[in-house]
């Protein structure tokens, strides 16, 4: 079959819908037809590396049960943003360790024997698990007592792979503290000259998984205490966001907080939560809504 790129025929309007129509009905992210170029560049590496020769074939192929099955979560890998870094909004991490997590662990009987756990929805890379596991670990330390697990969840199963084997190239890692880098990160020799690794003690506490927001049911083996949702709802249009959010509260445990993006707001969305500070969440708990007067009910998304 002949390369891709000798038979290339430009995106049309047409099936750029199309492309985003799919896309949207799989994973829930909107992309507007301002993407098309986007769309369109980022298709054409599929399109080469199968030896397909137009888009109409590519959209054809999805269609198919094979490519359901082998191709579409590759589209999607393609497609999504995995933009990240250690220690992204950093007064986040701040606000949990210094005001939120203090008060979690003077609420229990025993708070030696506390297991924190936290989600990060959208892990991408795992940059932003292994920041919670550095300053979580820190914290622990400190509190003489307790433990934490960690879930990072992404749709993109590169995206995933990469988070797992947690090694970072070298201009990766300047976002992190020089204490956390020397605690937290090992050095690489020989073929991997250049590159940090995530120590073993942290990587044991942060699993990964496959999810996928649209799915009806979020298999979630935990109610974490906290949820870190960031630069992520932004890829999506306002029924997806209204869903996501009402689960967000499902699963979070009592009191649980919901950190979102700095370029996010819940104010056009039915929910359940009390804003603590810009850009984070506390939930309300169902006894305390009912009870609490004019609080915002939770929407059906």
């Amino acid at each position: 079959m002949r390369d891709a790129a000798d038979t290339y025929l430009a995106l049309s309007d047409r099936e750029a819908e199309n492309f985003i129509a799919l896309i949207h009905s799989h994973s829930g992210i909107k992309l507007d037809q301002d993407k098309k170029s986007l769309i369109s560049s980022r298709l054409l590496k599929r399109l080469r590396a199968l030896g397909i020769e137009s888009f109409k074939h590519y959209f054809d192929y999805l269609q198919t049960a094979e490519g359901k099955n082998h191709e579409l979560s590759e589209m999607i890998d393609e497609i999504t943003t995995n933009k990240t870094s250690f220690f992204r909004e950093n007064h986040h991490f701040d606000y949990m360790t210094k005001t939120y997590l203090p008060t979690l662990l003077e609420r229990h009987r025993f708070p030696w024997k506390i297991e924190i756990n936290v989600w990060s929805a959208g892990c991408a890379t795992g940059e932003e698990p292994y920041t919670l596991a550095m300053v979580l670990a820190d914290f622990v330390e400190a509190a003489r007592g307790g433990t934490f697990a960690i879930l990072g969840t992404d749709i993109s199963t590169q995206a995933l792979l990469r988070a797992r084997q947690a090694v970072y190239e070298r201009h990766l890692i300047d976002t992190v503290p020089p204490a956390y880098r020397e605690k937290y990160l090992m050095c690489g020799k020989g073929k991997q000259a250049g590159n940090y690794r995530v120590v073993p003690e942290l990587r044991d506490r942060v699993t990964f998984q496959y999810m996928n927001f649209v799915e009806p049911y979020w298999d979630i083996p935990q109610h974490p205490d906290i949820i870190f949702c960031r630069n992520v709802m932004i890829y999506f249009d306002k029924p997806t966001r209204q869903q996501m959010i009402r689960k967000f509260h499902e699963r979070l445990g009592p009191d649980g907080l919901l950190f979102i993006g700095h370029s996010e707001t819940l104010n056009d969305l039915n929910h359940s939560f009390v804003p603590v500070m810009p850009t984070v969440y506390r939930r309300i708990a169902e006894e305390r809504r009912t009870s609490g007067g004019n609080r915002r009910r939770s929407g059906d998304g």
